[in-house]
């Protein structure tokens, strides 16, 4: 027994930092006023199950440029529009939008379709900053429509 719960312990403590790295980064995504992306990739793959916790946003980037999602490569540290996090957020989960979106895919009437949501809290411009914070809600939001998918 004594061999179980050592066992046990030491595999808690190995598991332990992967942890603690994926809250220190979703802690830092939090307090960001304007979300780059490189931490949107984290985001959305992480949450998507296509990438694991303990990546970093460089290869998040990297990951969600080579993913086949309609997103164009660039640096980790490009910021993030609202327009364009709404339209891969859709994209992740597979959220339907109405009559335009699906003529038009793209981060316009992606941005359009989750603010008649009510996704989106403030202006729904598709190219204004968009802050850790609100990128985080939008995206629990989105895991609490698909029924908690994780």
């Amino acid at each position: 027994m004594k061999k179980a719960a050592t066992l046990f312990a030491l595999l808690c403590s190995g598991l332990l930092p992967l942890a603690a790295q994926s809250n220190q980064l979703l802690d830092q995504i939090l307090a960001q006023p304007r979300l780059d992306f490189g931490q949107a990739a984290y985001l959305l793959l992480t949450a998507a199950q296509k990438l694991p916790e303990q990546s970093s946003p460089e290869q998040a980037a990297e990951a969600l440029t080579a993913s086949g999602w309609k997103v164009k490569a660039r640096p980790a540290e490009e910021p993030m529009s609202l327009g364009e996090y709404s339209y891969l957020l859709m994209q992740a989960f597979g959220i339907g939008g109405g009559l335009l979106y699906h003529l038009f895919p793209g981060p316009r009437y992606a941005t359009r379709e989750l603010a008649s949501r009510r996704w989106i809290t403030g202006k729904a411009w598709p190219g204004r900053a968009l802050s850790g914070e609100e990128a985080v809600r939008m995206l629990g939001i989105a895991m609490e429509s698909k029924g908690g998918r994780s």
